[in-house]
């Protein structure tokens, strides 16, 4: 063998022995870093939901379990689970859905429950104050991610500030200028004086609203007729009533529970108080509070939606349109959709996002993964880094917590409903301003009372 020969030889061997050394730690660096032999997959992907299905707030999580479900289902059995990268696998989800029966303790000691119990990666808060903040309390003392909606922003700011919380809430100021901007346009017709009577619930919605109404009416000129806040059960509003007859306020208007406004406008009915526009939160949301009423007295109620069948979005999970949304509640349950099916749909829809492009299920990869979330949904565009428009810096300066933590909330931009005799069910719903979302369809004209 020559010299040349053997000298290529033992390169051979130096450079088969060099390939062998680098597969060999690319093999252990993939064995041990990547595939993680001590940490096994997880059996699922935890979500969890303390959820008023029973009490004063069923109202609102009536279509939960049925969407739980749903997206269960879909996710699991269609989408073979959610894919996490850390793990080289899809793994199922599994959402654990607890009554928290409308009590905001019972919220609290679920949701830590949940977290020191079951291990849950995520937290679900939604259907008002009295749910939200106590919840995300607890995601915020463990450290878990926690998605809410379903919530109105100033008052679940009061728990602020936040690092695990993210909302897609509705604000107050945006609900106050949506209404008078209905009461400007029926003023420019000359039919309407400025003259707005509002009452609210003693609560955190009411006074809430309360703030945003007297700052807008005092901005556009309204005289308003403040008659206070009111406590919970109050059957007697003749009091008030008599006021608002004598000082021709020709608007009402007022933010309270569907049971305490069924009453105020049987009385009005009844002492001969018929204003033009009546235009209430919170107490005209779904159907079953509107029937509620009786009789004819509906007709003409003035509301807000943040969500209906003419919303033109789908779902990022399943495909589904809003329409295809609410056809399948209608033929599951027989019953009337509502609008708590789109952002009870959405809220999962943001948890499934969040997991596959964390990869992982530690805290604190997940929480970054929720703040950088952009995702269209079912409800529309979510994004908790996308700036305030010039509009909404307007109607939030007043509110300094709205400012402060715009990176932690999404607002879902409401648009304004009137309630007629429907033809499929008792009261159905029209939009008749779609304010600051020319792409959700105007489905009718406002009309007056009286």
């Amino acid at each position: 063998m020559t010299k040349t020969s053997r000298a290529f030889t033992r390169m051979q061997v130096i450079a088969i022995a060099a390939v062998i050394v680098i597969i060999a730690v690319v093999a252990y660096v993939y064995y041990f870093y990547l595939m993680k032999p001590g940490a096994a997959a997880p059996e699922y992907i935890k979500i969890g939901w303390p959820a008023p299905i029973t009490g004063p707030l069923a109202g609102f999580a009536e279509t939960t379990p049925w969407m739980v479900e749903q997206v269960e289902k879909y996710v699991n059995d269609k989408m073979g689970g959610v894919y996490l990268s850390e793990y080289g696998k899809k793994v199922p989800v599994k959402v654990i859905l607890r009554d928290t029966k409308s009590d905001s303790d019972l919220a609290a000691s679920i949701a830590a429950e949940l977290i020191t119990k079951d291990n849950v990666d995520i937290m679900l808060a939604l259907y008002s104050p009295a749910m939200t903040n106590p919840i995300s309390a607890q995601c915020e003392k463990y450290g878990v991610p926690c998605i809410v909606s379903q919530t109105i922003l100033i008052s679940w700011l009061m728990g602020a500030p936040y690092e695990w919380s993210y909302c897609i809430g509705l604000a107050e100021p945006d609900y106050a200028v949506l209404f008078f901007d209905l009461f400007d346009r029926a003023v420019a017709t000359g039919k309407v004086k400025k003259v707005v009577a509002m009452i609210n619930a003693d609560d955190p919605d009411g006074r809430g609203y309360g703030e945003s109404i007297k700052y807008v009416a005092a901005a556009r000129g309204y005289k308003l007729i403040d008659s206070g806040l009111v406590a919970y059960g109050v059957v007697d509003y003749s009091t008030y009533i008599l006021q608002w007859k004598e000082t021709g306020a020709e608007i009402l208007t007022g933010n309270m529970r569907a049971t305490e406004f069924a009453s105020l406008w049987r009385q009005c009915n009844e002492l001969g108080y018929r204003p033009k526009i009546v235009a209430f939160s919170r107490a005209l949301l779904f159907p079953s509070w509107v029937e509620a009423i009786g009789g004819d007295l509906p007709n003409g109620l003035i509301g807000y939606t943040w969500w209906s069948p003419h919303y033109p979005y789908k779902s990022s999970i399943t495909g589904w349109a809003t329409r295809d949304l609410v056809d399948a509640w209608e033929r599951y349950s027989g019953r009337q959709w509502t609008p708590v099916l789109g952002l009870t749909h959405t809220v999962l829809e943001v948890a499934v996002n969040t997991v596959e492009r964390s990869g992982s299920l530690d805290k604190a990869k997940l929480k970054e993964a929720l703040a950088e979330t952009n995702l269209n949904t079912i409800a529309g565009l979510v994004n908790f880094k996308a700036p305030l428009t010039q509009r909404q810096l307007q109607r939030y300066q007043p509110f300094e917590t709205l400012i402060k933590y715009k990176n932690h909330y999404v607002v879902v931009a409401p648009v304004a409903i009137q309630w007629v005799k429907g033809t499929k069910w008792p009261w159905e719903m029209q939009i008749i301003y779609n304010w600051e979302s020319p792409e959700i369809p105007e489905t009718a004209e406002m009309f007056l009372l009286g």
